[in-house]
This record gives C-alpha cells, structure tokens and sequence, in this order.
C-alpha cells in the first residue's frame, strides 16, 4: 500500500531499483516525503503518547483493581457500562492516617528497580534493586538513591499502580531473569507490565512527580536493548520478585521483629529459591543472618495423591544481635515462614479440587484467569493453615503460662510466633515435665 502511495506501483517495479540509464529524480522526491511524513509522526508519537500508557500494563493494572480493590470497597458506585469505581483505586498517601489514636497497618509495597546495565561488577547478577512504595515514601535505600514523599512522587502514586507495577511479572527487564533475546522479544511485541517513573535519587530533582516521561523513545529503547540503570532521571520500575520475591529484605532491613511471610511462589518441588534468594541477599547487603531450623518438614504434595504428615509453616530466628551496628541487648526477631501445601487432610472441598488439579497448590503463576472453584480452593486452603497454625500457638501459650517462665500474651503477635518456635517449645514441655514430676513427688 505504501509503496503505490508513494511511487504508484510495487517497489521492485520503481526507477529506485532500476538500473541506469533511468531518471529516478521523481521517486527519489517521493521517498524522501515519505521519510519525512514517517519522521513527523514519529516525532509526533515520542513526544505526546506516554510510554506507560503504551503497554498492557493498564489492563493489568485494571484487572487487579477490579479482583482485589473493588471488591473490598463496601460502598462502591461502579460506572454502569465499564463496572469500574474511581473510588477503587486510592492514593498511597491515603492508605495512613497520622492523627489516628489505634492501631493500623503500615502497606510497605515490594517492587524491584532494575539497573540490568550497572556498572558494578557485584551486580551483574541480580540486575536490581529494592524498591518500595509505602503510604509515606517512595524510594530505594540501595545504591544512596533515597526516597521522596508517596504525596508528590509520580503525582500521586495510586494503590492499583503500585500492585500492578509489584505483579509485573511479564516485562522486557526482569532483574535477575533478564536475558538479552528475551528483553528484545518482549518489547517489540509490547509485552510490557514495567512502567518507568521518577528517579527518587538526585538525577530525578526535576522528574520524580511527573507520571511519565516526556520523551518515549529513549526509555524504549533502553528497556528494549537491557539498558535500564538508577543514574539517568528515568528509572524503570518491575514485579518486586525480579529482585527479591517475599518481601523480606525491606523488613528485615527496617528490623522488624515478627515478621510473617506468605511463600505462595510456584514451587511443586519444594526448592525453596525466594526464601534462599531472600536470605542470601539479606546477608550479603545487611550482614544480617536467618536460621530455619524446621524446614525438613515442609514436604511436597504426594505424587500417588496419599495422604502425608508434614507442617505447612517453620519458624525463622533473625540475628539482629551480630548485625554490624547491633549489640548483645538487642532483641532477636522471628519470622513465622508459611508455605502452602496439601496433605490430604484438608477438607473435603479442597480434597476435591486437589484430585482433579494435580498441580494444586502451586499451579502456575501465568494462570491469570482464575475460576471459582480454583479462587476458592486457595482461599480456604490458607484461611484452614493460618488457622491451624494460630490454634498452635494459642495452645503454647497456655502451656509456657503455666510453666511461668514465659510471660507471652495472647494479643501479641510477636508472642505467638515466639510460642512455634521449636526450642521454645521443647524448652517449655521440658520444665512443665519437671513441675509435674516434682509435683508428684511432693504429693
């Protein structure tokens, strides 16, 4: 079509590809007009169609708003045509309010920032860095890049934004997964869930509010090419397990003292990679050192479909004691580490989704499409395992009041991870033991 446009017949027919002594004076003209009219529209498109709103990202973005926000916002007011409510998706900065007297959760969002062209040789291998999205503050602590207040950083960055941009799985820079063939492939078929916003470091003084950047090409071209790195006034934001997938080194990082960690990563054959991933960077960054002492009995489904004894959780003890800055006073933290999988003993609608999903539950994470049946078999699978799991603690408790050496309480959750712990445990049944046989004695 182009070609009868411009030279009123096929290419091969044209005096461009003819040999002399044809005048191609004419066709010249016109291939230069051409060139021109495609250079204007591509001026045109780099300059005034943002790069984020170029992807799929959206869809995805809408999606998870949709699944997750929507349907826990009470009061919605969906728009009769699309089902959308603009009240779905909030602001970060909403998500805390700093004059309240109770209790509320703190959303620390995990994103990874990718520098798949740094320049540290210590790098080469993760290709990224943390980044978090919280109520407060949007940043990286690494590599002294900083953070910038969530009320002015992109804008206003959105709750639905920051999931999506956490669950970009699919992206042409993935960290550590980056391949060169594969970052080429993806963009230039636009499979692209990243999205590039602000550098919250010193090169974004004059680009961390905006939403995008002005210029599309040559954030494009540096995601296509693997190119993406912190020192530029871009940054080029991915699924957070492109560096570190549970989540754990920013808490850790923040030193937090029970940590409970949801494992729900696909992994039939029980390699443990997040948390290896997690602990290995933990570390090596922060010189912080996680033991798990039970994880031999978290096992994997059967593959003849019997039944199995194992545990669904094991309980992790965080060295803050040896950090570099720490000291012998301070207080260790535990990490309660979940990780779900099926015994056989669950109950009988889980058992029937188990028999027909030989998979279940960790079918793949690329099944975005959930039907009922498999939304609602992982819902009860993990409200049935936190539940067993906190009836288990509950049960300690009581058990190391009454020996009296402990003094946990029930509405403390620090307590009741604290109570799982295997050498709590065991220390506590030893000394209950020796109360009753002194007791005995006694009598």
């Amino acid at each position: 079509m182009i070609d009868y446009l411009l030279f009123g017949g096929s290419l091969l027919d044209s005096s461009l590809l003819q040999p002399p002594p044809v005048s191609r004076s004419q066709d010249v003209v016109w291939l230069l007009i051409g060139i021109a009219v495609v250079e204007f529209v591509a001026f045109i498109a780099w300059t005034h169609v943002n790069i984020n709103r170029f992807s799929i990202h959206a869809l995805y973005r809408n999606r998870l708003i949709r699944a997750y926000l929507g349907a826990s916002n009470p009061r919605r007011a969906p728009n009769p045509f699309t089902g959308f409510d603009d009240a779905d998706n909030s602001l970060m900065t909403s998500l805390w309010t700093p004059a309240k007297s109770s209790w509320q959760p703190f959303h620390v969002v995990n994103i990874a920032l990718n520098v798949v062209n740094s320049k540290r040789l210590a790098w080469q291998e993760r290709k990224a860095v943390p980044f978090t999205a919280s109520p407060l503050h949007c940043g990286s602590a690494a590599d002294n890049l900083g953070f910038r207040p969530s009320r002015t950083y992109a804008g206003g960055l959105t709750l639905g934004t920051a999931l999506a941009i956490s669950g970009a799985a699919a992206s042409p820079n993935m960290g550590y997964h980056s391949s060169p063939l594969v970052t080429l492939l993806l963009a230039l078929f636009n499979v692209r869930l990243g999205w590039w916003l602000g550098n919250p470091g010193q090169p974004g003084n004059a680009s961390y509010d905006r939403d995008g950047p002005s210029i599309a090409i040559r954030p494009f071209v540096a995601e296509m090419f693997g190119q993406t790195t912190d020192d530029r006034r871009y940054v080029y934001l991915s699924d957070g397990g492109h560096f570190e997938n549970l989540g754990l080194y920013e808490m850790v990082r923040r030193r937090c003292r029970c940590i409970v960690v949801s494992d729900a990563g696909c992994d039939p054959n029980y390699g443990f990679e997040d948390r290896g991933n997690a602990v290995r960077k933990i570390a090596i960054d922060l010189g912080i050192y996680i033991n798990f002492g039970t994880l031999h009995e978290l096992k994997k489904r059967s593959k003849d479909n019997s039944g199995i004894t194992g545990a669904y959780y094991a309980i992790g003890e965080i060295d803050y004691k040896s950090a570099p800055e720490g000291d012998p006073s301070t207080e260790n933290g535990y990490i309660l580490y979940i990780k779900p999988g099926y015994h056989g003993t669950e109950t009988a609608d889980i058992v029937a989704y188990a028999t027909a999903n030989a998979a279940f539950p960790h079918e793949t994470t690329a099944d975005q499409f959930f039907s009922e049946s498999q939304f609602e078999s992982y819902r009860v699978l993990g409200y049935e395992i936190m539940d067993g799991v906190l009836e288990d603690a509950v049960q300690n408790v009581g058990l190391m009041l009454q020996v009296g050496k402990y003094s946990p309480s029930m509405d403390r959750l620090a307590d009741l991870v604290r109570a799982l712990d295997p050498n709590v445990i065991q220390e506590t049944r030893d000394l209950y033991q020796q109360q009753e046989r002194s007791a005995v004695e006694k009598a």
